[in-house]
């Protein structure tokens, strides 16, 4: 997997640059604010202080992304979180440019060019630091491997198999076409019994450390739940939305957040070529699959129940298509022998439809870049007012507002309970029925005399379960008085009572 190139090679020099400078629309100065983002951090922070994901705070994502975060912050935080993305997506850009390069494609650099242009679309990523940011650009090296001739070939793909599922579960589902292809392909001399092998030992690489770190800190009990059960139970089970709403929702997404063409100049040319004449119909057929594998979690659940199925909410979902679409067109043209598919004027049509309204967004986006400082959640008085003081760890607890994480990341601390987030109230009827979490944080809160309080009254009452307002409403009466900020009439900011 060497990226040795010509130094005449400028299509190299072009993604190679292409993918650093749309990375650099998101420096920790203009990333875009998250509240999933923000819960990572936080449990990288967790985890510097030595607790442990799960036992320690709840997240029901896999932990690579935890233990990513605790990385960043060991290499300088924010910047070195923002150099690892970098640093995986030039890889990935790098390996799929020279795969274009062997399979001949006429410009080469353009497949290349859409994947940075596709997965660093502000529409849909939501900025860097996602998980399916991650997963996305091992899929794409994961298909590098597959196509390339490395001896130990079906060692790293097992082990890119192991990353993407403890980064982001559902994401494997997109690999499975492929690894069935991998498994078929007759040119490889191994049988498969060995392949299978090679790939379960790349796999046990990822999964062996991670089983022995949460075995060691005894908590590979909550592990499981977390991660794992409460995905398959609550997350993907408990709400439903009609296969047209999900279907009017992936319209409205791939629209508004220019997807459409290349998705359509994808599926077209993919199943036309399924009729045309084409080398290799088998992977031709695995990566059509994988496109439609890859948006598999737009259909887990029902996330817009509650939200809105009419506005652009959940959107990483589909920064997968920035791989698994690229893999396709890549199918269509190395392979392609149809004379229609392999003149140069045609690919370079098919070339400028994709890229065109990718690029615009591009422009638009970097000409006017939103400053982290001007967020809403970041220019709050409250903020201020607690820099000012310097809570220490456990001294301020934030209630129903995930972005407001960002809080604990900014001041450097922890909060007082492993309940983080709390949107479950608002999401689920059944959550909580007996109020053993709300009262475990209530619990938390008093034990650690936690200082202050973040309580957002108007989103308290949207909860579902009344009880579970009405409780915590007399608890933060109870204990907490609202901090009085001069010049300011909506604080939200509640001090403990003396």
């Amino acid at each position: 997997m060497n990226l040795s190139f010509n130094k005449t090679d400028y299509g190299w020099l072009l993604v190679i640059c292409a993918s650093i400078g749309l990375s650099l629309l998101y420096i920790p100065t203009y990333n875009i604010l998250c509240g999933d983002k923000e819960v990572y951090r936080y449990v990288g922070r967790v985890i510097l202080e030595g607790g442990v994901p799960y036992r320690d705070v709840f997240d029901h994502k896999p932990p690579l992304i935890f233990l990513l975060n605790y990385a960043a912050i060991l290499l300088g935080g924010d910047w070195g979180q923002w150099v690892m993305d970098t640093v995986l997506a030039v890889l990935a850009t790098g390996l799929f440019y020279r795969l274009c390069k062997t399979y001949s494609l006429r410009w080469p650099w353009l497949l290349p060019l859409l994947f940075n242009l596709m997965i660093r679309d502000y529409l849909i990523c939501l900025g860097m630091g996602m998980t399916r940011e991650y997963t996305t650009i091992f899929f794409l090296i994961f298909f590098c491997v597959l196509m390339g001739q490395h001896r130990h070939r079906y060692y790293l793909l097992g082990l890119l198999a192991g990353l993407i599922f403890f980064m982001q579960q559902d994401q494997v589902m997109g690999l499975l076409p492929l690894i069935v292809y991998s498994l078929l392909i007759k040119e490889y001399a191994s049988p498969v019994g060995a392949r299978i092998q090679r790939m379960a030992a790349g796999f046990v690489t990822v999964a062996a450390p991670i089983l022995f770190y949460f075995a060691w800190h005894r908590a590979l009990v909550p592990f499981w739940q977390d991660a794992f059960l409460f995905n398959l139970g609550w997350y993907t089970t408990t709400l439903k939305e009609s296969f047209g709403d999900h279907l009017r929702k992936m319209k409205l997404v791939l629209d508004e957040g220019w997807y459409e063409v290349p998705f359509m100049v994808a599926i077209t040319l993919g199943g036309c070529s399924l009729f045309f004449q084409n080398r290799n119909k088998r992977l031709l057929i695995a990566c059509m699959t994988a496109v439609a594998l890859s948006v598999l979690p737009e259909f887990l659940g029902g996330r817009d129940v509650v939200s809105n199925a009419s506005k652009m909410t959940f959107t990483h979902y589909y920064l997968p298509l920035s791989a698994s679409l690229n893999i396709l067109l890549f199918c269509v043209f190395a392979f392609a022998e149809e004379p229609f598919l392999k003149e140069w004027k045609a690919q370079a049509v098919f070339g400028a439809l994709v890229l065109t309204s990718l690029s615009y967004t591009v422009i638009r986006y970097g000409a006017h870049l939103p400053r982290l400082e001007n967020e809403d959640v970041v220019r709050r008085p409250e903020l201020g007012y607690l820099r000012q003081r310097s809570p220490a760890n456990y001294q301020l607890f934030v209630f129903r507002n995930t972005e407001m994480v960002y809080y604990y990341n900014s001041l450097g601390i922890i909060g007082p309970s492993k309940w983080v987030y709390q949107h479950f109230y608002f999401l689920y009827d059944g959550w909580d029925r007996d109020h053993r979490i709300l009262q475990s944080i209530q619990q938390d809160l008093l034990r650690h005399k936690t200082t202050y309080l973040l309580d957002f009254d108007n989103a308290a009452q949207q909860f579902r379960d009344p009880a579970t307002v009405a409780l915590w409403r007399k608890f933060v009466v109870e204990h907490y008085q609202r901090v009085i900020i001069p010049g300011y009439s909506e604080s939200i900011l509640w001090k403990i009572k003396d």
